[in-house]
């Protein structure tokens, strides 16, 4: 790709200093595919120096099966016109020098100089953001597991976090709390001047506040309940908000048989709730702090930025407005799912293509641990809402992963009569035979002494479950102790699942 020698925003020199400052990695490549740039991020993050990608081609980048098909995709696009990725975006997987592979989104671009076709490709690094919401993702079904009710809430009393828990205690959803004014909803009129008292309390740094007292819930009905109050802090240790934990003690015998386990489990609960909060909240401060820092790059009309610099300011802010949206989205979701309100947004589905980004992530986790994925995939298309069966999928994979110490974790799609059968296969040790019936119940696996020891929350099986009966199909597992596992999503092909799936509102 040629640019002017003279100077400007165009200018060699220009570009070459745009590769040095940009964050992500930035890979322009040719129509042949053969690399003409590599940026100081790109080096950093592939562990190659540009001189030794320099003309080699892009697939270099990238391990098997998709070194292997990328050059038919090019193909087919600069002959059909058809796009995938390019103008878009998507997750994919990613191979260093060394031969190490991490998760990455990549958007590519197309352009063209002098009559000739360039790409480029722009790859983020998701190692951490996966890592990250893998922990949130754990410790939010932590917390919903406890069965007490955590509520988050700023000083001035608005609700931040409203778990299962509190739906079951005071009778409102997440969705109809989240934003609102707590002593609204919950606060009678004698107990506004505590509650506030409580707050100012928190805000003036006290470190947990605990109190009987009474509250109400959605139908009026006055409870008398148990809180336990405690500070939130930002990373500079000021106070940000509370996080209360609340437990119905109406019932004074209920109460009184249940005091001593009452405060070991409210101690226990807030923890998880402060290491999850905690979390969330790095979380959505990390995309914030990027997106005003560039907006005060875009504000400053004595130094405003070249259009080019301009427009990667503007993509740096909406990434991150993105990821902010998703992370939202993501803590929605679970508790959606544990509340009954999940929906499906149906549509045709390459079984095959989202198994292979499955497979993706199944290498990722597999190879901490040394193990071998096996891919045998059969092209077929099915109705389906792809955000949630691959969420089933990789609940799937992380449970073979967690439990197989070696040997190989094998997926497989493939059609049968009515139905495509989702397979993911492993070589650990078998469930027993007691245990086949209640695998996928909630929780159950922090109640199998066998399997204490475990990292994990015991939920993934009872999501996957709930899943795949949304869109009408059904999940089974067959297992040999000593041998292995192999686990079964069957889903309807044609318009059943549309059918079902389209009464539910996205």
């Amino acid at each position: 790709m040629n640019v002017p020698d003279t100077p400007g925003p165009h200018s060699e020199a220009h570009v070459e200093a745009l590769l040095k400052a940009a964050v992500d990695a930035i890979v322009i490549m040719g129509q042949d595919q053969r690399i003409q740039a590599f940026s100081k991020a790109a080096e950093k993050l592939f562990g190659y120096s540009q001189g030794e990608v320099l003309g080699a081609n892009v697939t270099i980048l990238m391990p098997e099966p998709f070194r292997s098909a990328h050059d038919g995709y090019v193909v087919r696009y600069l002959h059909t016109g058809e796009k995938r990725i390019i103008g878009q975006g998507r997750e994919i997987l990613a191979q260093r020098k060394d031969g190490s592979t991490f998760p990455a989104y990549l958007s590519v671009g197309e352009g063209s100089s002098e009559g000739e076709t360039f790409f480029v490709g722009i790859l983020h690094d998701l190692s951490r953001e996966k890592d990250t919401f893998r922990r949130v993702r754990e410790l939010a079904a932590i917390v919903d597991s406890t069965g007490d009710a955590v509520i988050g809430q700023t000083l001035d009393g608005i609700v931040t976090y409203w778990n299962k828990g509190a739906q079951e205690l005071y009778g409102y959803s997440a969705g109809e709390t989240i934003g609102r004014d707590i002593a609204e909803l919950t606060v009678p009129e004698e107990k506004l001047d505590e509650f506030r008292e409580i707050n100012a309390r928190i805000g003036g740094g006290e470190g947990v506040v605990r109190v009987e007292t009474v509250r109400r819930d959605k139908s009026g009905k006055r409870l008398v309940v148990s809180l336990t109050v405690s500070p939130i802090l930002d990373a500079g240790a000021k106070v940000t908000g509370a996080s209360v934990i609340a437990r119905d003690i109406t019932s004074r015998r209920q109460a009184e048989k249940a005091q001593a386990e009452a405060r070991r489990a409210a101690e226990e609960s807030n923890r998880v709730k402060s290491d999850f909060l905690s979390i969330v909240s790095h979380e959505l401060r990390t995309p914030l702090t990027i997106i005003l820092g560039n907006i005060s790059l875009l504000t400053d009309h004595q130094n405003m930025p070249a259009p080019s610099e301009a427009a990667e300011i503007a993509q740096d802010i909406e990434d991150s407005a993105n990821q902010l949206l998703a992370l939202i989205n993501d803590l929605l979701d679970i508790s959606d799912m544990e509340a009954g309100q999940a929906r499906l947004r149906l549509t045709p589905v390459q079984a095959e293509e989202l198994m292979l980004e499955v497979a993706q992530a199944a290498e990722i986790m597999a190879a901490h641990k040394g193990l071998e994925v096996v891919c045998r995939f059969e092209p077929v298309e099915v109705m389906a809402d792809p955000l949630r069966l691959k969420q089933a999928l990789v609940n799937l994979v992380e449970n073979a992963v967690k439990f197989t110490a070696s040997g190989t974790i094998t997926l497989s799609v493939e059609s049968t009569g009515a139905k495509v059968l989702f397979q993911v296969s492993d070589t650990g040790p078998g469930i027993p035979d007691e245990n086949v019936g209640r695998i996928f119940d909630a929780f159950h696996q922090g109640d199998s002494s066998s399997t204490r020891a475990a990292p994990g929350t015991g939920l993934g099986l009872t999501i996957v479950k709930r899943v795949v009966e949304l869109h009408g199909g059904a999940v089974n597992v067959e297992s040999e102790p000593g041998v292995g596992s192999t686990f079964t999503i069957a889903l309807p092909l044609g318009q059943t699942a549309a059918a079902e799936g389209s009464s539910s509102p996205a």
